[in-house]
């Protein structure tokens, strides 16, 4: 299976300092996370999650596990996602970077499926990109609100 990959920029008119913060707050993330069921705070990095995803391919819940990690603020930071149900488990690592950028700042972010197993492993990595491509444009879309907001 080859891996999934996933990136891109995104231009903010707020400091970097302000999107950092958006971007690591864990708070911020359970209250948008699509399809979810329940959230829970598990400590200051990690957050659980019980999400019913909408796509075709991917029924009932999953239970996810999202990782802050090597947080160096106010520039970059990892995200580990886990995400496991009956029959099939997902694993994300993301990475963002933050910089200036004139009177703004600029995210650049990488994110690549790093394991599937079972049922979700049989599924086109063209059908995962395009569903997961949606998901993600939404994201930062929220993203752009909360920062701005």
């Amino acid at each position: 299976m080859s891996q999934l990959e996933f990136g891109g920029e995104e231009h903010f008119a707020a400091p970097a300092e302000r999107v950092f913060a958006v971007i690591t707050d864990l708070d911020l993330l359970a209250a948008n996370i699509p399809d979810a069921v329940s959230t829970e705070r598990v400590d200051s990095r990690t957050l659980a999650a019980t999400v019913r995803p909408g796509f075709s391919f991917l029924r009932g819940t999953m239970k996810m596990r999202i990782e802050m990690s090597d947080i160096e603020p106010p520039s970059r930071a990892t995200m580990r996602i886990e995400g496991s149900g009956i029959g099939q488990a997902i694993r994300v690592e993301s990475t963002s970077t933050v910089s200036p950028d004139g009177d703004g700042s600029l995210v650049r972010w990488q994110a690549r499926v790093v394991e599937r197993r079972g049922l979700v492993a049989t599924i086109s990595g063209a059908l995962i990109q395009a569903a997961a491509g949606q998901v993600i444009r939404d994201a930062w879309q929220k993203v752009h609100q909360q920062v701005d907001g």
